[in-house]
């Protein structure tokens, strides 16, 4: 990340046990089904927080929009090749005997080897055309993040905890830290799931606003019991992130 960066929480899950190298988890892990596009449609697993929330049918129709002007085949076969240059890598892992468990070597390739990108050059690899939005049109802004939306989906990266946030505050973190963070460039349908959850972008407020919009009620219960100061239940409605792409239940 860059100095003055607005900090991010990125959380990946994968198919195999957590497993801890030193002092440090190597993977956060969590078993997950996968298709291709494992998110590339609206109408998958919308997770707890969206359970029963009314998906805003601006941002169903933005979505919608955003995946007409992919190329579904040119994307697969981008995918497939990355996936096979990501498996030559492993390979050389475990021939250089770095660990016995290819799993092993599979995660600490994803977590530390795979080579560095931003979230900005996966998307342009492809062949989104980010130009600014044209200000007569009036959805350009929100059609531009969903365009973001929907190529990261295709690299299996997902949004959470968006709600908070209104479309222009949305876009200008988008473009100003989500997208110019440093990542591993891993390739969609490698059964690896990352969340960018932007309820924790900034320190200051983060419990604040947790609380009011993203915990449960228990979890503010139990905030409430602690003697904690518990705002105001807030929501979008209907809400943004009820719409956003999400792999599949498995």
């Amino acid at each position: 990340m860059a100095v003055g960066a607005v900090p991010i929480g990125r959380a990946h899950r994968a198919h195999v046990p957590s497993i801890t190298q030193g002092n440090h988890m190597v993977a956060s892990i969590e078993s997950m089904a996968l298709h291709e596009p494992s998110g590339a449609s609206h109408g998958g697993w919308l997770g707890g927080e969206c359970a029963g929330r009314t998906p805003d049918p601006a941002w169903v129709m933005a979505l919608e929009w955003a995946n007409r002007q992919l190329d579904p085949v040119a994307i697969t076969r981008h995918m497939q090749s990355k996936r096979g240059v990501r498996q030559h890598a492993i390979d050389d892992l475990v021939a250089e005997g770095v660990h016995g468990d290819r799993m092993v070597c599979t995660i600490l390739h994803d977590a530390e080897r795979a080579p560095l990108t931003t979230n900005l050059a996966q998307v342009l690899s492809l062949g989104v055309d980010l130009a600014p939005h044209d200000p007569a049109c009036p959805h350009g802004r929100m059609r531009r993040v969903a365009l973001v939306i929907a190529a990261l989906a295709w690299h299996d990266i997902y949004f959470s905890s968006t709600d908070h946030l209104d479309d222009d505050a949305f876009h200008e973190l988008l473009f100003t830290a989500v997208l110019q963070d440093p990542v591993r460039d891993l390739p969609g349908g490698a059964l690896v799931h990352e969340w960018i959850d932007l309820a924790t972008a900034g320190g200051e407020g983060l419990r604040e606003r947790w609380l009011s919009w993203y915990a449960s009620d228990g979890e503010r219960s139990d905030a409430a019991a602690d003697g904690e100061p518990v705002p105001p239940r807030r929501r979008r409605d209907p809400s943004r992130d009820a719409a956003l792409p999400r792999p599949s239940k498995p």
